[in-house]
């Protein structure tokens, strides 16, 4: 009847070193990354898998013929901006692999969690019929939950 997909047990070194892991990240890049708002992601051209191959030639085709070239076309860092990304899309694509690692741990322990507290408040339930002293505990709980179900029910103002 229990559920317990996850267990995962964490130290709180473990979770230090976690820690440490994505600061380490942080640190590295410092000032260099970028963060993008809302309605850049959106619009930015950007460089996905079937434009790769145009875009390695072009730099190529470019960085061979750099002083054919317009002074305000930085080719140096057109190039560079090119060795970055494929240095980093080696570590976002792990990146991504771990993150989805982590959310489906987090969604298991919160499977376990929830299955578990409905199939106990079950039987709280039914003890409290004998042990009427569970009343203040099961009243928490109807107001915890209501509370949450009224708050998801109004709308948002903007």
């Amino acid at each position: 009847m229990s559920q317990n997909l996850a267990s995962i047990e964490l130290t709180a070194a473990e979770i230090t070193i976690l820690s440490g892991a994505l600061q380490t990240i942080r640190t590295t890049l410092g000032d260099r990354a970028m963060s993008l708002t809302q309605d850049q992601r959106k619009t930015l051209v950007k460089m996905g898998d079937n434009t790769r191959v145009f875009c390695q030639q072009a730099v190529a085709g470019l960085q061979q013929n750099a002083g054919s070239m317009p002074p305000d076309l930085d080719v140096p860092g057109l190039v560079q901006d090119f060795t970055d990304y494929t240095a980093l899309e080696i570590f976002v694509a792990e990146y991504e692999a771990v993150g989805e690692l982590l959310d489906d741990t987090l969604k298991a322990l919160s499977s376990d969690v929830m299955t578990n507290s409905i199939v106990g408040v079950t039987f709280l339930k039914a003890l409290n019929k004998i042990n009427p002293a569970l009343d203040t505990l099961l009243d928490s709980l109807k107001l915890v939950r209501r509370r949450k179900s009224t708050k998801a029910a109004i709308p948002a103002v903007a």
